[in-house]
């Protein structure tokens, strides 16, 4: 497919697009200001790639909006200066931004648009506000050179050459900031959680198979889409005739929660479930509990079952094996295996969702030999997980918050009816989450283990995936390394060195010195003196509208005033860093706060090329943090009076 990368900006006093072709590797750049009227070739240029997909940020709410006001209205301005066109153009950019923030739908729906566009903010969920990422934000997060804020207001009346040129290379910098995103996106890139996978192909392939146009959807409506189609099939109606609202309940009786096959055999167990049974969930209450057994406490939580970890290390040895077991498609299964659907949707609905389940699986095995397949699977299983989360969503059709429920505690007590049968036969259960139990478990009492899932698993129909694990360490149930017997490294939070480009890539080379200190016994001190990348050195921090950042150097005691999103690094030489309120902020928080604790001085960087020095890099900060974790780790949180010394290769 052809593809152009563009932005706007629309200025009081200079409208501005800029448009980069990756086939020609070419940029184009139209302005309407007091250098030049280039409204008409701007024009002449779109009705020229009408064609091609249009890719922006976040275009469908914005830039596409303007751009198709104006395709329907520059014929009448024929006899206008330039300052009438970027008046008038200024003036429907802000009743855009105006009608999002109070969430009006846009004035143009994406098939009545000139141009096709392809929005990577809507793709990527980043709409979704617990996801939302601004573009600035994703520049630091894939490591750009460039991490700029507009320089010029929008409302600047006296704008100079200089003014000009700023703006305009503002925009060229969004445009390749948008490319590099783009180019993540089909998974063309080292990232490894974004590598080959082709969010766009996917989206084709589903359109081709199941006819959903689904270009600027994001895998959560897609799973909606696909839910829609079947049930519709099942139910012999049309989209226009599917519910508006989902089921709406005063209250929930818990046992109506609990699969009938939950029994316990202990008492502490069987009180619990009465407890469970006996409960009575109003409107806004949350489902939580906990209990003890054994060596762990159990949470049990509307977002499923957690032990509450603590810092520990386990490794496997002559004696034990480290084993983990997860249930396969768990929540798809609890509600297909028990009969349940949302209760206004009606028996189809299950009907429809066991299709898709059973599809699923059975192309699987061919996915991964044909692209096409495996879109189709993509599709299922993008489907087949969205109806456990819509369902506990207000706003939508499959609303059901006793569904919600069933699928929860149903998951969590049928765990800890496995967690129960294991530790009663001797084996130690070290962790469990939503989806699956970890235990030690001695070698000679792994006949007993296999016959416990067999019996778990014909019991409640659920299929049971095995993981050997060398070792395990936790510094809590949130975060984790384990380093699986075939070498394979699973890791979350503190240990996590990939992040998907919503989070936070902070300090990376920490995490990256945690891994060769478990995984490799190279010492943390070793690992960041020798690192390399720049980029993992980097912090960021982005302030609210009441706030805003200031540099103060140590040394001549000067001040910058930065804008509101900057990338900085531990440096032996640079500024204090402060975070200060805002002279118009009426808010109750500190006036002045320090951004980094301590001593620490900083050197902001939101200009980074990869070839900068490491001269100044204050790699101590970078290496007391990560020997903080190891330090916990190794005392298993205990509170001790220990001075860590990070200059010490062999401390531990």
């Amino acid at each position: 497919m052809n593809v152009l990368i563009y932005d706007i900006e629309t200025m009081k006093k200079m409208f501005l697009v800029v448009a980069y072709d990756p086939q020609t590797d070419e940029t184009h750049s139209f302005e309407v200001s007091k250098w030049a009227n280039q409204i008409s070739s701007f024009v002449a240029f779109a009705e020229k790639h009408k064609t091609y997909y249009w890719v922006g940020y976040n275009n469908l709410r914005f830039d596409s909006q303007v751009v198709e006001w104006i395709m329907r209205n520059h014929e009448y301005w024929g006899e206008w200066g330039w300052e009438e066109i970027v008046s008038v153009i200024c003036q429907k950019a802000q009743d855009v931004i105006h009608d999002a923030n109070y969430e009006v739908l846009p004035e143009y729906r994406e098939y009545e648009l000139y141009l096709k566009q392809i929005d990577l903010f809507k793709i990527n969920h980043f709409d979704n506000k617990n996801r939302r990422v601004s573009l600035k934000r994703l520049e630091f997060e894939m490591d750009l050179e460039n991490i700029e804020e507009m320089p010029v207001h929008y409302t600047k009346m006296r704008m100079s050459e200089e003014d000009r040129q700023v703006i305009i290379d503002y925009c060229k910098n969004d445009v390749f900031a948008t490319y590099q995103f783009y180019k993540v996106t089909i998974g063309d890139c080292t990232h490894p959680l974004y590598k080959g996978n082709n969010q766009i192909q996917l989206r084709m392939d589903i359109k081709e198979e199941f006819g959903i146009s689904c270009l600027n959807y994001s895998d959560s409506k897609i799973g909606d889409e696909m839910i829609k189609k079947y049930y519709c099939q099942e139910k012999g109606i049309g989209y226009g005739d599917l519910p508006k609202k989902g089921k709406f309940r005063k209250s929930i009786n818990l046992k109506n929660c609990v699969a009938d096959y939950i029994k316990f055999q202990t008492k502490p167990l069987q009180d619990f479930l009465k407890k469970v049974k006996s409960t009575k969930l109003g409107l806004m209450d949350d489902f939580k509990e906990t209990i003890s057994f054994y060596d762990n406490h159990y949470t049990f939580a509307k977002g499923g079952l957690h032990t509450e970890n603590g810092p520990k290390i386990f490794e496997a040895d002559d004696e034990h094996f480290i084993v983990d077991w997860d249930v396969s498609s768990y929540y798809p299964a609890i509600i297909i295996n028990n009969g349940r659907y949302p209760y206004h949707l009606g028996k189809e609905f299950l009907s429809g969702y066991r299709k898709m389940f059973e599809k699923r699986l059975e192309l699987k095995p061919l996915a991964k030999k044909d692209g096409r397949i495996k879109g189709i699977v993509g599709a299922l299983k993008l489907a087949v997980n969205s109806v456990y989360g819509k369902s506990s969503d207000m706003q939508s059709w499959m609303y059901d918050r006793e569904l919600t429920m069933f699928t929860t505690i149903t998951g969590e007590l049928s765990l800890l009816m496995l967690i129960e049968a294991y530790e009663l036969a001797g084996i130690s259960v070290i962790s469990a989450n939503t989806d699956g139990v970890t235990i030690k478990i001695k070698k000679t009492h792994m006949a007993k283990m296999d016959e416990i899932n067999k019996w778990w698993s014909s019991l409640t129909s659920y299929e049971l995936e095995r993981t050997d694990y060398q070792k395990i360490v936790f510094s809590t149930v949130n975060d984790y390394i384990a380093i699986k017997t075939d070498g394979e490294v699973k890791k979350k939070g503190d240990f996590l060195t990939d992040f998907e480009l919503h989070k936070n890539k902070s300090a990376r080379v920490c995490a990256i010195a945690l891994e060769h200190w478990y995984v490799h016994n190279v010492p943390v001190e070793q690992t960041i003196r020798n690192h390399r990348n720049i980029y993992d050195f980097c912090l960021r921090q982005k302030s609210s509208k009441d706030f805003h950042y200031e540099g103060i150097n140590r040394r001549t005691g000067e001040k910058t005033v930065y804008n509101k999103l900057i990338r900085y690094y531990i440096s032996k030489t640079g500024e204090k860093l402060l975070k200060v309120k805002n002279e118009d902020c009426d808010t109750r928080a500190a006036e002045v706060s320090q951004v980094e604790a301590g001593e620490w001085v900083m050197t902001v960087c939101n200009h980074l090329p990869p070839t900068h020095s490491l001269e100044n890099i204050n790699y101590d900060y970078y290496i007391e943090r990560a020997n903080k974790i190891v330090h916990k780790i190794q005392t298993e949180g205990k509170k001790r009076n220990i001075i860590v010394n990070p200059n010490q290769l062999t401390l531990w």
